[in-house]
């Protein structure tokens, strides 16, 4: 092949024809769930308000604001551009942003440095970062119908000092 893609005699030279993949019927489309890859969460864009009820069973992560009802079985993130007016039931929340209405947790309620959250939470884990924003009551004792954890004395029989056990 000569210059600026001619033969030496001047005629251009042959362009192969492109090659062609085969259809693959099964191929999940990149709109369908499955395409997404796994721990990939249903994200609400930091230009995007949604008011009303969001429910479902993936991890939802809020950049953007919700008003009204979150009942999610999986983890409920509210980044630090986030905003949720709302109350919310989530199996996790973890909120560096902001966050106006009841938690109500089966695992845990983490509120990052950057967060601030009021309202009351439920949850038999609470975890409030230094420089985290608490307004409300917590409630950590377990859900109806879960047994409680068993409670012994601390060392050498001190009857004040408690230690809860997992």
């Amino acid at each position: 092949m000569g210059l600026f893609g001619k033969e030496p005699d001047g005629k251009p030279a042959p362009v192969a024809p492109p090659t062609q993949r085969p259809a693959q019927p099964n191929a999940p489309s990149p709109t369908h769930p499955a395409a997404r890859p796994a721990g990939s969460a249903c994200v609400i864009g930091a230009k995007t308000t949604v008011k009303g009820e969001i429910t479902g069973d993936e991890d939802v992560l809020v950049e953007g604001a919700v008003e009204g009802q979150v009942h999610i079985t999986r983890d409920l993130r509210v980044a630090a551009s986030g905003s949720v007016r709302a109350n919310i039931e989530a199996n996790s929340v973890i909120v560096s942003g902001e966050v106006l209405g009841d938690c109500t947790a089966a695992v845990r309620v983490d509120i990052q440095s950057t967060g601030r959250l009021t309202g009351n939470i439920r949850a038999p884990k609470i975890v409030i970062a230094e420089g985290a924003v608490f307004r409300g009551n917590s409630d950590m004792s377990p859900r109806q119908g879960e047994a409680r954890p068993g409670i012994m004395t601390g060392p050498g029989g001190d009857k004040d000092r408690k230690v809860a056990l997992s």
